[in-house]
C-alpha cells in the first residue's frame, strides 16, 4: 500500500482551516526533506467546510496556496492531481485509500492526504473540536506502513444524517442532525484503536497518529461514523 513519511497535526480551533492545512503541509513536506514540487497528488478528506463549499475542491484551494504546479497545461508541463473525499467522519481512511489507488500512476510519486473540518458558517450551532492534519504519503520509505482499509456498513443506519439547509427567516445556510446518534466511545487495547464516533475526521486521525508512536508492530485504526458505518486501517510499524 503506501508509507506516511511524515505528518503535522493540531486543534485548530477558529483558526481557518485553509490556512492551516497550508501552514503544516509546508512543515510536513520540509521534514520528510521534499519539495513542493514534488508532489504529485493532493487528497483532501472532511466532513463540514467553511459555507458548505464543495465546488471548487476544497484540494484545489490547497493546491493553489502551496502553488504546487500552478502552470499553463503542455506535454511538458509538471502535474498535480488535487480532489476532495467526502464520507462522514471515516474520510481520513476512503481518502487514503485514494491515495494507495492513484499514487502508482502519478508521475511524481508522493502525495499531500489533508484532512480537517471547518465550521461551516457562524450561524451553525457547534459543539465540535476542529483539527487540522497534513501527512506526506510515498509509495515506500521510511514510516507507519499502510497495508489494507475495510468497510463495514452493517450498523448504517440511514436515517441518521447531517443535513444541511438553507434558512430563509435568517438568510444563510445551517446544519441540522437527523436521527438519533449512537454514541461509540474510546476504545484502546493492544493492536487497536476506535475513537469517540461523536469526533469529525481531523480529530479522528490525529488522535490515532499521536497514538503511532506506541506501537513497533501493528494497530488497526478504526473510525466509527455517525451513522454507524465504520472503516478500519491496518497499519505495519
Amino acid at each position: 500500500m503506501v508509507v506516511l513519511l511524515s505528518w503535522e497535526s493540531q486543534k485548530i480551533g477558529d483558526t481557518q482551516l485553509l490556512k492551516s492545512t497550508i501552514r503544516l503541509a509546508k512543515k510536513a513536506v520540509k521534514n520528510a526533506n521534499l519539495n513542493l514540487s514534488d508532489i504529485g497528488l493532493i487528497v483532501h478528506g472532511g466532513v463540514f467546510r467553511e459555507h458548505f463549499r464543495t465546488e471548487p475542491a476544497f484540494s484545489t484551494h490547497i493546491q493553489g496556496g502551496l502553488n504546487i504546479h500552478c502552470t499553463g497545461i503542455s506535454f511538458e508541463s509538471e502535474t498535480c492531481f488535487s480532489f476532495d473525499v467526502t464520507d462522514g467522519s471515516c474520510s481520513p481512511h476512503i481518502a487514503l485509500q485514494s491515495v494507495a489507488d492513484m499514487l502508482p500512476y502519478v508521475k511524481n510519486k508522493y502525495a499531500l492526504l489533508c484532512v480537517g473540518d471547518d465550521r461551516p458558517s457562524k450561524h451553525c450551532e457547534w459543539d465540535q473540536d476542529s483539527y487540522c492534519v497534513v501527512a506526506v504519503v510515498a509509495l515506500s520509505g521510511d514510516g507507519p506502513r499502510l497495508v489494507s482499509v475495510d468497510f463495514d456498513n452493517s450498523n448504517l443506519e440511514a436515517k441518521r444524517v447531517i443535513k444541511g439547509y438553507f434558512d430563509d427567516d435568517i438568510r444563510r445556510n445551517k446544519i441540522e442532525t437527523k436521527g438519533e446518534i449512537q454514541s461509540t466511545k474510546i476504545q484502546s487495547r493492544e493492536g487497536y484503536f476506535c475513537g469517540d464516533s461523536q469526533w469529525l475526521s481531523g480529530q479522528h486521525m490525529h488522535e490515532f497518529l499521536v497514538r503511532m508512536d506506541e506501537h513497533d508492530d501493528t494497530l488497526e485504526h478504526c473510525i466509527v461514523d455517525w451513522s454507524g458505518k465504520s472503516t478500519t486501517a491496518k497499519w505495519e510499524f
